[in-house]
Parts: structure tokens; C-alpha cells; sequence
């Protein structure tokens, strides 16, 4: 995906920038000195309908120089749902860098068909990698998760340039059968007249202690 950018002056105010349709945003990283641009909004609109916080953008600036970016960060103005300011991070192409990268899930698991309950444990993955390496998104297929399966973290494809921050054996998504969340239930229950129960005594105790006093 390309946006395309014009360099802009601080001298302009965001307020004219956003009635004239443009969205101010800087384009910066640890080689590149911040370079303050601006986004027509219908283009930045467009994007955000086709990336995610992982996909890498290009921004072509005008009169200027084509970066390859991520979306760093994106201020929306909460009333009007409006995009207010976006930050375009150049990453260093060699060096390892540390983001999530939202889960797609696709298909219907078969151990929903049996009655199971499908749980998305993990919505993003947090991963280290360089950033030719860095997905968009990871797609699964539940299709042939059964009950009490999961898909875990170390089912994914993984190499020395991609790397997961989550431990490989926690389970991405998983089938809960209905039994597993009766059980889980029924503990609940007994936990809470447990402590009712323990309440209860500790309160008669105070009482009779209260009495002996008296």
C-alpha cells in the first residue's frame, strides 16, 4: 500500500490543514530526522481499511524521497472519529524491532459443531523480527480443531529473523468443551461458599467472643 504526502510547515496550523481535507503527520526513525508532512484524509481513509499496525507502508513524499514505514501512532479524535495526527516510523531495515501482529481467524471449528465454545485467546501476537519479516497478520484455519484442542503459539512458522514474546506452548486459540466450563463453573460456585461460609464463622466467633465478655 502507498500513501502519498506533502512536506508541510509548522507554521501552518493543524486546524487549516484538516479544513482543507489533509491530516498532519511525521515521518521519523533512527536514521531519518523527523520530516513533518501531510495526508490527504481520503488517501489515510483508504489505508487503514487494508493494513494493520504490522503492514508496511510506503509514503511517497512529494518532490521528495519514497520510506518504507509502519504505522507508529494514530491519534483519533474521539467525538468526530476524525484522524487528528499519525506517526510514520522508518525502521532500520537490519536491525530487529518488537510488534504485534493482530490473529486472523478463518473457517469454523468442528469441536463448535459438538458444542464446544471457541475461545481467541490470543487476539495479537507480540513478535520480535526484522521488518521485511514481520507479517501483517497471521491467518489460522480452526477448521479441524476438535474439543479441548488448541493451536499454540509454536504451531506458528517460526525462524532466527521472526521470533514469538509469548512461550511457545501458550495456546492461541482453543475449543472449551461444554464439560470444561461446567467444571469450571461448579468450582466457582464452591469457592465463593467457601469464603461465605469462613466469613459466617469468623463473624459467630466475634459474636461469642463479644458475649464471654460481657
Amino acid at each position: 500500500m502507498m500513501v502519498k504526502a506533502k512536506p508541510r510547515s509548522l507554521e501552518i496550523k493543524a486546524k487549516r490543514l484538516r479544513r482543507e481535507g489533509l491530516v498532519p503527520a511525521v515521518i521519523y526513525g533512527p536514521h531519518v530526522e523527523p520530516i513533518h508532512v501531510a495526508v490527504p484524509e481520503a488517501e489515510l481513509e483508504d489505508l487503514f481499511r487494508h493494513v494493520t499496525r504490522s503492514t508496511i507502508v510506503e509514503v511517497q513524499v512529494e518532490g521528495g524521497e519514497t520510506y518504507h514505514v509502519f504505522l507508529k501512532d494514530i491519534q483519533v479524535d474521539p467525538i468526530t472519529e476524525r484522524f487528528l495526527h499519525v506517526d510514520f516510523y522508518v525502521p532500520e531495515p537490519g536491525r530487529m524491532l518488537t510488534i504485534p501482529v493482530p490473529v486472523k481467524l478463518v473457517g469454523t471449528a468442528r469441536g463448535m459443531k459438538e458444542g464446544g465454545i471457541l475461545e481467541h485467546v490470543h487476539e495479537y501476537i507480540e513478535v520480535e523480527g526484522l521488518p521485511h519479516k514481520i507479517p501483517p497478520y497471521f491467518e489460522i484455519d480452526v477448521s479441524d480443531l476438535g474439543l479441548d484442542e488448541s493451536i499454540l503459539v509454536g504451531d506458528l512458522p517460526w525462524d532466527d529473523e521472526l521470533r514469538p514474546i509469548p512461550p511457545l506452548d501458550d495456546p492461541i486459540v482453543t475449543v472449551l468443551a461444554p464439560r470444561v466450563v461446567t467444571i469450571e463453573a461448579a468450582a466457582e460456585e464452591e469457592a465463593a461458599a467457601e469464603e461465605a461460609a469462613a466469613a459466617a464463622e469468623a463473624e459467630e466467633a466475634e459474636a461469642a467472643e463479644g458475649e464471654a465478655e460481657g
